[in-house]
């Protein structure tokens, strides 16, 4: 593969990925989260941007190779996979410690259709969400709403209670202490 050929496709994901990742921060920006399953916006951002990243590198490695020969071009690509490698396996360790594991709940209304998704996200015995409401088939309107509960996923394991009204949906949940909290989502 000749060097033009190979840059030509680098910038080609370059570009797609950015395009991606402009679109996600609009979409987010306006208030909104896309969500595809459990997949958000934000792990496809950060998908994208990681892609991004490694695009860049294997484009260095690429002009390593293309721009350098013998004994040179051993003791650079040595040097250069090896910090790469490191750097590497530092983030993926850091990514993988400090996800918190976000997962969506659909509440469904008394019609039977669903009226609210709860976001709920852990780590180190502490969990926390928000609430949305659905915009669409893959969209989610944030509400602003958040809740928080100790060593328990109250809306996974059913430690709820919900009273819908025409301006908003009242959520009673227990916090995982004993004690159970009251959050008002409003349906505006």
């Amino acid at each position: 593969m000749s060097w033009k050929r190979f840059q030509r496709g680098i910038w080609t994901l370059l570009a797609v990925c950015a395009v991606g990742i402009f679109l996600m921060c609009v979409v987010s920006g306006r208030g909104y989260t896309l969500v595809f399953g459990q997949v958000d916006d934000g792990t496809i951002t950060w998908t994208l941007i990681s892609v991004f990243l490694l695009a860049l590198v294997v484009w260095g490695d690429g002009a390593i190779v293309a721009f350098t020969r013998g004994w040179e071009r051993v003791v650079f690509l040595i040097f250069v996979l090896a910090a790469e490698g490191l750097l590497l396996l530092t983030v993926l360790f850091f990514s993988f410690y400090f996800y918190t594991n976000p997962t969506y709940y659909p509440i469904y209304d008394p019609d039977g259709e669903v009226g609210l998704v709860v976001r709920h996200e852990s780590w180190l015995f502490d969990c926390w969400g928000q609430f949305y409401l659905p915009a669409g088939p893959c969209l989610l309107r944030r509400t602003g709403v958040t809740y928080a509960a100790h060593d328990l996923w109250p809306f996974h394991d059913g430690y709820y209670e919900i009273q819908w009204t025409e301006e908003s949906i009242v959520v009673h949940y227990n916090t995982g202490m004993g004690e159970w909290e009251t959050c008002t989502v409003p349906l505006d």
